[in-house]
C-alpha cells in the first residue's frame, strides 16, 4: 500500500465514523413513529405524523388531602391550528398512560413504564394512536 492509498483509507475511514451522527433523537425532517420509545429533552421540538410535541419541563402541585405534592411532567402539544398543554405523572405510583385528543384524533402517552413495551428510561416517551390494536 502506497501513501496515497493509505491517506484515502484514513480519510475514508474518518468520514465514515463521522457520518450521519444520531444521539437518540429524531432529526428536525424525521417524524417520529407511534408506538416507538423516542427520546425527549426540554425546548426540543418532536415531529409526529398528526401533531408536534415540546417537552416544557416538570413541576410539583401539591393539593390538601397530599400536601407533598404530585409530579407532573408538561409537553406542548401542536398542530397548525391548536397548542395545547399534556400532563404526566405517575400519582401515587399507578404508571399509565394519559389519554390527549388533538385535532379531532385520540392519542395516550406513556412515560417510564409503557403497557406493551416495558420500562421506559427516564428521558422516554411512547405515543400511540388511542383504540390503535398494535398497543
Amino acid at each position: 500500500m502506497n501513501n496515497n492509498s493509505a491517506v484515502i483509507l484514513l480519510f475514508s475511514g474518518l468520514l465514515v465514523s463521522a457520518g450521519p451522527v444520531s444521539c437518540g433523537y429524531a432529526a428536525s425532517d424525521e417524524k417520529a413513529a407511534y408506538g416507538t420509545r423516542v427520546k425527549y429533552r426540554a425546548g426540543q421540538k418532536i415531529e409526529f405524523p398528526d401533531f408536534a410535541v415540546e417537552y416544557i419541563g416538570e413541576r410539583r402541585k401539591g393539593t390538601p388531602v397530599y400536601p407533598r405534592g404530585f409530579l407532573y411532567y408538561d409537553f406542548k402539544m401542536r398542530t397548525a391550528n391548536i397548542e395545547k398543554v399534556v400532563s404526566w405523572s405517575s400519582g401515587t405510583g399507578d404508571i399509565g398512560p394519559v389519554e390527549f385528543e388533538i385535532g379531532g384524533k385520540k392519542f395516550l402517552l406513556e412515560l417510564r413504564r409503557s403497557d406493551k413495551l416495558g420500562k421506559l428510561n427516564d428521558n422516554e416517551l411512547v405515543i400511540w394512536k388511542s383504540g390503535d390494536d398494535s398497543q
